[in-house]
């Protein structure tokens, strides 16, 4: 696997949790009714927790590795990864 595959799939790992966190809030905040959604994120929420934290620390250590080899993919990555961890907290915070 090549460096700029490892980056895209980087990158889809979060893109994949910033879209379950926002799934996630719009069904919480709406109060939509969908039993099979509640329970199926009561399973996920504990991958997507490990997920939004390892994903940033993994791009630190190829930061520092001089692993990068697309910067804009990379800060897109890191990018979407705070905006989830502040989803996260947001969600933590506010809706507990």
């Amino acid at each position: 696997m090549t460096k700029l595959q490892v980056e895209y799939l980087r990158l889809a790992f979060s893109f994949i949790v910033f879209v379950f966190i926002i799934t996630l809030l719009f069904v919480l905040i709406n109060q939509v009714q969908i039993d099979w959604f509640t329970n199926l994120s009561k399973v996920l929420m504990i991958p997507a927790l490990v997920l939004s934290i390892a994903i940033p620390i993994w791009m630190i250590v190829d930061l520092i590795r001089k692993k990068v080899t697309d910067k804009s993919i990379f800060n897109l990555t890191f990018f979407i990864t705070v905006i989830s961890i502040l989803l996260l907290l947001f969600a933590i915070k506010i809706l507990n």
